[in-house]
This record gives C-alpha cells, sequence and structure tokens, in this order.
C-alpha cells in the first residue's frame, strides 16, 4: 500500500526523527560518543542512520534542547558536560565513566546521611518531605520536570543529618544532578512516565523509614533509591 500523502516516514512504526534521537542518546549514554566529544557532522550521521539530513538536525535539534549537546558556531556539535564550574565546587563530568562515579559518590554519602536523618526526623520534617514527594507527582503527572521539588528533598534529609559539611556537598552536586535529571527526561514518555512511578516508590520508601526512626532502613531505601536513578540513566528503566 503507498503511504499517505504528508505522513512522516517511519522505522519499525517509529518517527524517524525518534529513532535517530533515541539511538544517538543510547550513543551518548553508553560512551560510544563521550562527554565533551564532537559529534560527526550531519552528512556522516545521516550516512550511519541511513536517514536524510532534516531528520538528523531534528533529532540533533531536540538533544540541544534537552541540554545534552551544544553547538559551537563552526565546529559543529558536541556532548554537554553540563555547566560550567561556578566558584567552589567539583568540576563538570568529563565522561560516562564520571557519571558511574558520580552514583558511586551519592551511595556513599546519602546512605549514611539518611541513616542520620532518621535519628532527628520530626513530624514536621517528615510532613515537608513528604510535600516534595506530593510535588513532585503532580508535576510528573503534567509532565513537567521535577527536578526542583526532587533537589529539594535530598537537601532536607542532607539538613536533617544536623552536619553542616552532607548538607554542603549535595549543594555542590547540585549542577551534576540537574544534567543527569536531563537523561532521565530524556527516556521518552512511556520510559519517562514509568521511571517517575519508581522514583515516587523510591521516596516514599525513605521518608517510611525516616518517620519510623529505622536508620538500617532508611540507609537500604537511599541505596536502592540511587540505584534505581543508575539505572534510569544507564539502562533508560
Amino acid at each position: 500500500m503507498a503511504e499517505a500523502q504528508g505522513a512522516r516516514p517511519t522505522r519499525g512504526g517509529t518517527r524517524l526523527e525518534e529513532s535517530v534521537y533515541s539511538e544517538l542518546l543510547d550513543a551518548i549514554r553508553n560512551g560510544t560518543f563521550s562527554l565533551g566529544q564532537r559529534l560527526p557532522s550531519e552528512n556522516e550521521l545521516a550516512s550511519d542512520y541511513g536517514v536524510s539530513r532534516p531528520v538528523v538536525r531534528t533529532a540533533l535539534a531536540r538533544l540541544r534542547e534537552d541540554g545534552l549537546i551544544v553547538s559551537k558556531q563552526g565546529a559543529g556539535s558536541f556532548v554537554s558536560v553540563g555547566p560550567p564550574k561556578e566558584g567552589a565546587g567539583y568540576e563538570p563530568l568529563g565522561s560516562i565513566d564520571d557519571i558511574a562515579a558520580y552514583f558511586r559518590f551519592r551511595r556513599f554519602v546519602e546512605t549514611e546521611t539518611a541513616a542520620l536523618a532518621a535519628a532527628r526526623a520530626t513530624a514536621a520534617d517528615i510532613a515537608e518531605l513528604r510535600g516534595y514527594i506530593a510535588d513532585m507527582q503532580d508535576l510528573a503527572e503534567a509532565g513537567t520536570a521535577t527536578v526542583e521539588p526532587d533537589l529539594a528533598f535530598h537537601f532536607g534529609i542532607a539538613k536533617l543529618s544536623d552536619n553542616r559539611f552532607l548538607l554542603e556537598t549535595m549543594k555542590m552536586l547540585r549542577p551534576h544532578m540537574l544534567f543527569i535529571g536531563k537523561f532521565v527526561r530524556s527516556l521518552g514518555r512511556t520510559g519517562y512516565a514509568k521511571g517517575k512511578r519508581d522514583m515516587s516508590s523510591e521516596h516514599q520508601a525513605i521518608v517510611d523509614a525516616l518517620e519510623a526512626g529505622d536508620a538500617a532502613a532508611a540507609r537500604a531505601a537511599m541505596s536502592a533509591h540511587i540505584d534505581g536513578s543508575e539505572n534510569r540513566v544507564f539502562k533508560g528503566e
């Protein structure tokens, strides 16, 4: 049957722009294109993926809009390394290995932070944390980025640890958390919705442990949440 007039070409039922976008995203996620690396030209990408240049251009525009690549006039497109360092703090992410190390570091810091918070969280603190979860759920249902209440949630737990260095460490990670969040938001509508449901359940488990004053459970729930976050970035789950 002839293709309907005006219909967009597809590959396996998926629009070509979406297919190329997903393939490029996976290439960034798995390190085929390293952070900071220059991408092949539009002509080269079109040849590699067997599509037209306009299809490639649309896919690149979406990656650019998501903050995952940046364009430099006369030089081409490059995989983003996140925002530049401002003042004291950690250097921008430099590779996929850096992202893996970032999750290991967060697991090390935040599991103990949650355990400390379990001994100090009051009813008012628990209500505040549950409020952030509700805000994230509302934003996720609206298809809007949930990063701000998510950051507030993690910073709130760090504050409950009663150790300013733990809180300051989390704040220093803010640019990296924002950048990593872009990967999660780029999973596509279905993956994004499932990821947000999983994240909400993980957050609830952390708060339940804090409310019970159970340090071991809080530590385990935070570890499970960071494992889930890592899987959402690297596996698109």
